[in-house]
């Protein structure tokens, strides 16, 4: 089952929401986004209009967890905004959330299906009325301090 619409906006208008995405989640590689979770990465699929966004526990864990989930950046057909997929992320640390496997892997592990987290809410285009994001259209940390970037 595909998580994903069809995109009614333009492939530039994605790729905008991709770079704001990517800003929005820098700020939480330093600061956790939902107890324990750090972001470790918004990677673009390649498959559809999504992200993979990599968590892991951080540094001062005991235990070190990495968790993906691919998050539409489409919903109703319109590019979903970054602060709905920041907020989705930072509930995971209010509660017990099941995610189904969407049949893939990042690095090994289970990719899990993060549409629940940007469900609902009215969708607004980006085309228009959002200045261009500088930046690339992702970020993803195979060793600390060295990440790589997707243009």
């Amino acid at each position: 089952m595909s998580v994903m619409g069809q995109l009614t906006c333009s492939e530039i208008c994605l790729a905008r929401a991709q770079r704001a995405l990517a800003a929005a989640l820098w700020h939480y590689t330093d600061t956790p986004i939902a107890r324990p979770y750090y972001v470790r990465g918004c990677v673009p699929d390649q498959e559809e209009p999504a992200v993979i966004v990599a968590l892991w526990t951080g540094p001062g864990a005991r235990e070190k967890r990495n968790l993906f989930l691919l998050v539409p950046l489409v919903a109703g057909g319109l590019p979903v905004p970054p602060w709905r997929v920041v907020a989705g992320l930072m509930r995971l640390g209010r509660g017990t959330h099941l995610f189904g496997s969407v049949g893939r892997r990042f690095e090994g592990k289970p990719v899990l299906d993060g549409s629940a987290l940007v469900e609902g809410g009215d969708q607004s285009c980006l085309c228009d009325s959002s200045p261009e994001s500088e930046g690339p259209r992702g970020f993803y940390f195979e060793r600390p301090g060295e990440p790589r970037r997707y243009p």
